[in-house]
């Protein structure tokens, strides 16, 4: 079996996911891992799965994506194996007026500290720019972070927390 990488992205409409989920089990791909959202109108998914060969899931896609409202990629990867620890889970969130830069800017800060964003999130509502992200942080990091965080979002005149991850939420 393999190791898949997929991504589906296009105009939304409803039953997309099942759609895609239906052509994966008749193949006997296994979903293993996903996220999907719809931005602004638009669909996103990627998700991994383990089944046949890639051009094999490729062609079988192919007529979901026929009328060019969506495009369906495939490609194998290799599977990841045993994972080391990745640190403390913790949540970002940022909040304030709409301007460029405020993820570049708050993931710098999360990066330089040996943070690693696992999952992010933004949301633009009227003027107010809204950011999510998950990250792992090297163990007896917080404390130094949360003032590092607190002087970048002063910069950018926004407001940030930082709080444990629940572990038993995925």
């Amino acid at each position: 079996m393999n190791e898949l990488a997929i991504t589906v992205i296009g105009r939304d409409r409803p039953g997309i996911v099942a759609d895609v989920a239906e052509v994966l089990a008749r193949l006997g791909a296994n979903l293993t891992d996903s996220t999907m959202t719809r931005l602004r109108g638009h669909f996103a998914m990627t998700l991994i799965c383990v089944g046949p060969a890639a051009a094999d899931v490729e062609a079988a896609l192919a007529p979901l994506a026929a009328d060019g409202q969506l495009l369906a990629t495939v490609r194998a990867v290799t599977p990841d194996g045993e994972v080391a620890p990745g640190g403390e889970p913790y949540v970002v969130a940022v909040h304030g007026a709409d301007r460029m830069g405020i993820v570049a800017a708050m993931t710098r800060v999360l990066t330089d500290a040996g943070g690693n964003v696992t999952d992010l999130s933004t949301r633009l509502v009227g003027s107010l720019y809204v950011v999510l992200a998950e990250v792992d942080l090297p163990p007896g990091t917080v404390d130094t972070l949360t003032g590092q965080l607190d002087r970048a979002a002063a910069e950018l005149g926004v407001e940030v927390t930082i709080r444990p991850a629940d572990p038993d939420l995925l």
